[in-house]
């Protein structure tokens, strides 16, 4: 099977939704998850999967792929098919989504069953999870987050997704991608500024150490980080105690 095979025929082009698809339903759609995620930045897949659920006709439960490195993990699923029907792809190395992911292309099948590109799951997500439509998608995620992701629509229905769910799930990952790449690139600044503080304070409290009772760089540090064991508290909080006070207090504590 050529890799053009793989790719499922799908026309997504505007001309490709019906008239009963309103695409101001379809812009409210986009701003309920906008502003969804802008409430509950600390959670944004699970709004993002719950929207796609809400807005895309026929979708019974959706989920968020993850890879990081060589490991795919559902990061978000509205229930629990959705992410058994992940499990069982990660385990057997194919399916939708998988494929979504590491080819950058969008997948639709309406009969899981019988679909040759992925039988072993397939057939065990039919048959075991109640799946039987798919559509998946990679999300465009800018490349600084540093991870890669794909959209999954489920339905336990036979050929549940027709062009117009395909095209409005298709402009729902695009604008989900775009906030949540904003988001997860805030997160990741935001981290970074708190790694760059924590480092600093934990420079300035050897610095103390070594001031005070004439430590080299490698006795200071071993100093904090006996306290920090001792007293079952993080390292950079005992750093930065001693970069306020000037002095180090171990104090141990009942684990």
């Amino acid at each position: 099977m050529t890799h053009s095979q793989h790719h499922a025929n799908v026309d997504t082009t505007p001309s490709s939704l019906p008239g009963e698809y309103d695409l101001a339903e379809v812009a409210a759609a986009m701003e309920r998850l906008s502003q969804r995620m802008a409430d509950h930045v600390d959670r944004p897949l699970e709004h993002l999967v719950s929207v796609a659920v809400d807005t895309v006709a026929g979708a019974g439960w959706a989920s968020v792929t993850m890879l990081r490195g060589n490991s795919f993990t559902t990061a978000a699923a509205t229930a629990d098919p959705a992410a058994r029907a992940d499990a069982l792809q990660y385990e057997l190395g194919a399916g939708p989504c998988v494929d979504a992911v590491l080819e950058d292309s969008v997948y639709l099948t309406g009969d899981a069953s019988s679909e040759r590109r992925w039988g072993a799951w397939g057939q065990r997500a039919s048959t075991e999870v109640g799946v039987n439509s798919v559509l998946s998608q990679r999300l465009h995620l800018h490349e600084q987050v540093g991870v890669v992701a794909g959209l999954n629509i489920y339905s336990g229905a036979k050929d549940a997704f027709d062009p117009a769910s395909v095209g409005v799930a298709l402009v729902l990952a695009t604008h989900g991608a775009v906030v949540l790449s904003e988001q997860l690139a805030s997160s990741r600044a935001d981290n970074l500024m708190k790694a760059l503080q924590s480092n600093r304070e934990i420079g300035v409290a050897m610095g103390i150490l070594m001031q005070q009772h004439r430590f080299t760089r490698q006795e200071a540090f071993d100093v904090l980080r006996v306290a920090s064991q001792n007293s079952n508290r993080k390292l950079a909080d005992i750093a930065a105690e001693v970069a306020d006070t000037g002095t180090l207090t171990i104090t141990r504590q009942d684990r």
